[in-house]
Order: structure tokens, then sequence, then C-alpha cells
């Protein structure tokens, strides 16, 4: 290597960086472009054509400033979509593969090293489950493999493992205080809005839409009990309220929507009425792509930084300021015995009595016959939940299709549906009557993990009304808990034994359910579990606790004899690892050989080797030894010299081979060396 130039074919270092790069394109599918995987993938092609030598040169610089021209103008036209982070993460991985087709100086390899730090760090933005973490710690391996390569070519790649595996031992005990002590703020960059949602809820259901999610057991969320936990069939974990029906679709009314951003705009916080008893308990979300959180009724952030970053909605949604991209943990208060007021009463009965003005015709005449039967709104309420008890309903996850006249045909033709026909269907009536009503979706029950901690999967999802039957607000009607009351006291799973459907939608009782594969997803469950809660959940008021837990109270001369130990301590790791005097000395075994057959003979003849080369000292002791003697010497010093010195380094087999006849070589030599009476020993 000269000028700081790298060779091209057989550099094995070059080629790590190069796969190292693609792989890490690959794994940010998600923010990234096709046409910039695209491009990271032929970058790969070309280091691989050079480092087989297929090609002697890369391509020409000219050829290189026209592909960054091309892709500069095609991130500027496609940034305006994207966005701020999402482009400049695109831009990195284009200029990074642009960078492995030129490199070939010391400097470009740097460089790249200090770029696939970055990836990494990008790909935790948008991945934070504990195998997106051990993936990417797979790949901070393989990076800094490439970096020693890159230095020390010489070295067996064991070695090379060895000496990383220790280094990162010695970073792990300063990384441990550094996470516990240092303030855990928030995120300096707004997270880019998706499209369109990852997995569950939408913003706009049609009765069975949440029967489908009903087929999925993807985990949504863990929510932790701080103390006792809600029974089953109260917790209901609202996520959307909907309030514009075309007279099939629900979804979020835009005139919601703008009242919700103008409030926002002008910090008008809404604060619920929260006298009663409460649920203090924290959940780790998924990642949605969404902003709507889940919480049980009456619910308002728990602290001072969820506060910051959680807006309560006169709507009672919970709403984060960024899109869940990736694992979200926050802390909540939940008052469930605590009364829905109307905090805009004349808004939300204008947009809760909007319906369609023509269609369902028996339904209207049913409702206007009803409704003179029942003038006292709790009265006709009472009066609709008992037509769905009296009537042969069916909760099903397979209805027949009801395309015209949905109303119509669920009441009183079909009657057979999933949540969402009930709680539409309910709905539409009480509009029909004259009482404000809407319908909530989010998920109801959830699974008991451990003790305090209920785990909620997509088949949990769930859909309610909510109606305006007197001054005192909002209260919460489910008609699903009339026809099938075992859905919310023992969950889903009941229901459809009982009806059979559980073999047809076996998403319960395949083979992710049983024997060793069940095992293992448990095992990964709570790995899951362990890593949001007390790593990407561990929050400053986590934070606070544990040092209140350790130091009782917290005073300003505590927190700063803390933080002087944690000072003291890191700098003492510091010392130990980077001061000389306190390093020990390793002697490799080849070395240590030969400098005690080098003993052996300065103690027999009298002779010291001081700084001699080795195969000058091996011409020095040839004249002394017998013939025995000076074949064994001879074959421990080039034994010596190989090990050192010798491109190729020796492989596995060849060390290990070359280090048991240097053994042998060294018990025949101390048995054939005759010590001459008078010498001094060395």
């Amino acid at each position: 290597m000269t000028a700081g130039r790298l060779p091209i074919e057989g550099h094995t270092a070059s080629m790590s960086i190069a796969v190292f790069i693609c792989v890490l394109s690959l794994s940010l599918f998600d923010p990234l472009m096709i046409w910039v995987i695209m491009l990271s993938l032929c970058t790969l092609f070309v280091r691989i054509s050079l480092y087989l030598g297929w090609y002697q040169h890369a391509p020409s610089q000219r050829t290189i400033n026209l592909l960054a021209i091309l892709t500069s103008l095609a991130l500027t036209w496609f940034s305006f979509d994207l966005g701020l982070l999402l482009s400049m993460i695109n831009l990195l991985v284009a200029a990074c593969s642009l960078k492995l087709i030129t490199l070939s100086k010391r400097k470009d390899f740097l460089q790249l090293f200090a770029c696939g730090l970055f990836l990494i760090g990008c790909g935790f933005i948008y991945q934070q489950s504990i195998l997106s973490a051990l993936f990417y710690f797979a790949t901070l391996l393989f990076l800094l493999f490439a970096l020693l390569s890159f230095f020390t070519p010489q070295l067996a790649w064991q070695k090379r493992i060895k000496i990383i595996s220790f280094q990162l031992l010695q970073a792990l005990p300063i990384a441990i205080i550094l996470f516990l002590v240092m303030p855990h703020l928030s995120p300096l960059w707004k997270m880019p809005t998706s499209q369109t949602s990852k997995t569950g809820l939408a913003e706009k259901v049609t009765p069975g839409d949440i029967a489908n999610l009903t087929q999925s057991d993807e985990l949504v969320f863990h929510a932790t009990f701080d103390g006792k936990v809600p029974p089953r069939q109260d917790r209901y974990w609202r996520a959307l309220t909907l309030e514009a029906f075309d007279g099939r679709t629900w979804e979020i009314s835009p005139h919601r929507e703008r009242f919700r951003q103008r409030n926002q705009r002008f910090n008008n916080v809404f604060s619920p009425l929260t006298s009663t008893p409460s649920y203090d308990y924290q959940v780790i979300a998924e990642a949605s792509g969404r902003s709507w959180l889940y919480a049980i009724d009456i619910a308002v952030p728990a602290t001072r930084a969820d506060n910051e970053q959680i807006w309560v909605s006169r709507d009672y949604q919970l709403i984060a300021n960024q899109p869940l991209m990736s694992k979200r943990a926050y802390n909540v208060k939940s008052y469930p015995a605590a009364l829905l007021p109307s905090p805009d009463l004349a808004l939300e009965s204008q947009l809760n009595l909007m319906v369609p003005s023509q269609g369902n015709e028996k339904t209207r005449k049913w409702v206007t016959q009803l409704r003179q039967t029942h003038p006292d709104n709790h009265q006709f309420v009472a009066a609709v939940m008992h037509y769905f008890a009296q009537h042969p309903f069916v909760y099903t996850l397979s209805p027949p299709p009801m395309r015209q006249n949905f109303a119509d045909t669920f009441l009183f033709d079909k009657r057979a549906g999933f949540c969402s026909h009930y709680a539409s269907a309910m709905a539409y009536v009480l509009r029909l009557a004259g009482i404000p009503a809407r319908m909530v979706t989010g998920y109801q029950g959830g699974e008991r993990f451990k003790d305090q901690v209920i785990s909620v999967y997509q088949y949990d999802a769930h859909a309610w009304v909510e109606a305006i039957v007197s001054d005192a607000g909002w209260t919460r009607y489910d008609p699903t808990a009339v026809v099938a009351p075992s859905r919310l006291n023992a969950g889903l799973r009941e229901v459809l034994e009982t009806s059979g459907e559980l073999q047809q939608h076996n998403f319960f009782s395949g083979i992710g359910q049983a024997g060793v594969v069940k095992e293992i997803r448990l095992i990964v469950a709570h790995l899951n579990y362990f890593w949001g809660r007390w790593v990407l959940g561990f929050d400053h008021h986590q934070q606070v606790n544990l040092f209140t837990l350790l130091f009782g109270q917290l005073t300003p001369l505590k927190i700063t004899f803390l933080m002087l130990g944690c000072m003291l301590a890191i700098s003492g790791f510091l010392a130990l690892y980077f001061l000389p005097r306190w390093k020990r000395k390793s002697i490799d075994p080849v070395t240590q050989l030969y400098l005690r057959a080098v003993q052996i003979i300065s103690s027999a003849y009298g002779i010291a080797r001081h700084n001699q080369p080795p195969l000058t000292f091996l011409q020095e002791a040839a004249n002394l030894l017998p013939d025995e003697a000076k074949s064994h010497f001879y074959e421990i010093t080039h034994t010596f010299v190989a090990y050192h010195y010798q491109y190729p380094p020796l492989d596995d087999k060849a060390f290990n081979a070359a280090l048991s006849k240097m053994r042998k070589d060294l018990k025949a030599l101390q048995k054939k060396v005759v010590k001459v009476p008078g010498t001094n020993r060395d």
C-alpha cells in the first residue's frame, strides 16, 4: 500500500464493508426507495467483480460523477413527498453506494466506516425490537471486524473476533452507566407521517373490517399495571372515535379533525374530570404507523414527559405528537368509573346526528314506531339492547355479505355479524331516533402475560357505541355484550369454540400454539417484553423511580454525589483500559516456546541473544549446539519467524500443527543440550 491507496483484488476489508452497506440497505427496506436499494445491490456486484479480479479497475470518475448527478436530481424530485428525514437516509445510502464504487484510498474506507455507524443508528429509528437490536449488534460487530481487517490484515480471523469481543466487553459497563444516568431526552427530529398504517385498526371502518383483524395474532401492546389490574369485562381500550357515517362506512369526522388541530395550534388543553379511583400503568405499543394510542377511558398522561408528548382530544382519544413508527412506551392514568361529559355539546350533537337522507326504509319505520313507544332516551336505548337480546342474533367472524341497505339486512334478515356490525347498526338506529351516537374502535380484554401485565393482540379488536342520552355526557353501550357475553367475560377464543369457528379460523390452534414452537414464541415474547419495558421504556419517570429506590428521597446533594460517583467509575474504567502500565503483556504461545528455547541455550552455553534477529542468533548458536539439538532449534526458530512474518498468515490447522511440533522440538532440545562447565546463566 503506497500513498494511502488500497489493493483491489482480494482486499478483504473493502469487500467486507461493501457487504455491510448492502445488508444495512436491505434492512432499511421501508424508508428507502426501491431504486436506492437497487443502486446498493449493483454496487455490491461491482465490488465482488473487483474482489474476484473480473475487472482490474473501478469505473471512471466521469461515470461516478454522472451517477451522482442523476442520484441528486432523483432525490430532489422525491424529497417533497418523503420529508427531510427520509430524504437524508436515502441520500446517505446512495452516497455510500457511490463511494463504494470508487473505494481505493484509506480515507475512503474510514469515511464509509463512519457512515456505517450512522446507518446503524438510522435502523434503530424504525426497528427497535429485541431481534432487530440483535441484528444491528451483529452488523456492528461485522463493521468493526472490517475495520480491524483493514489495519491488521495479517491476523487470523479468530484473533480479530477475540480482540473485538474483548473491546466490547470493556465498553459494556461504561455503556450501562451512561444509559442509567444520562437524561432521557425527547427525539430531536420529527418522524415522517406514514401514508398507510402498518397493521391494525384504520380510520375508516366498514362492518366486517374488524373481523379481518381477528385472524391475526400480532401483538398490539403490553400494559403493565402498578397495582390492581381491572377485570376483563372492564378493559375497553379506546383507540379511535368515528363520527362521520355515510350509511355504511364510519370514519373520523373531518370537522372533528379540524377542530382538534385548531385546539392544538392555540394550545387549548382539554382536562377531563378525574376524581374517581384510577389505574396506573405503562403501555408499550408496537409500531402502527399512526398517531393514536391505546388506553382505558378516561385516560390522561401520567408524567410530565408524557403530557408533553401526548394530546388528549375532546373525544377522549390519546394522540401522540409523532406516529408510532417503532415501539413506543408511555404512562397513563385511567379513571374507568368517571363520566364522559361532552365538552362541546352543541358541536358533538350536530356531528353525531347526521344520517343519510335515504336508504334502510325498514329500519327507519321500525325506529319511528319504537320511538313512539319509548320517548325517553334511556328507555329507547334499553329497548334497542333488548331487541338484540330477544332475537336470534349470531356472533360470527364470517357473516353473509350485506352490500345494500346494511341496517335492514342485518337487523331483520341475516342477523349475523361481528362486533362492528352490531355497533354500526346500533349507532345508526340511535341517530335515527334523535340520540347523538358514535362508534368507538379499539380493543377489548387482553390476556394475562404476567401477574400485572396484559397483552393485547389484533384478535382482541373490538367496536362499541357511545351515546348522549342525558346531560351527563357520553355513555358506553356494547350490543356485543348482549349477543355474546362470553366475548367480554372470557375472550374471543371461547366464543369461537362455542360456535365451532375455531377450526375454521385456526390462528389459536395452529402449529405456533403447541410444542417446541410455542415455547420458543413464549421465550421471544418475554424477551421482547423485557426489552420494551426496561430498555425502550426506560424513561425519565423510571429513572427517577430507580434512583429513589436505591438512594431514597433524591436531594440536590445526593444527585451531585451520584453524578460524581458515576464520573469516577467511568474514569476508573478508562484508566484501567488505557493506562499502559496497567496493561498485562500477553505473549502468544509460539513466542513463549521460542523464548524458552533461547533461555535453555543461553543457560547452557553462556551466549545472550540480546536484540539479535532470530535467524542471526540461530547462526551463532548453531556453532555450539550438537547436530540433533541444532536441528530442533532450527525448526523452533523458523516456526517462530513464519508465525510472525509470513503472509498470508498460518490458518488454524497449520498453526495447531506447528505449535504441537514446536513443543516436541523444545522437549528434545532440552534433552540434547549439554551444559558447558564454567558458562554463566543469561
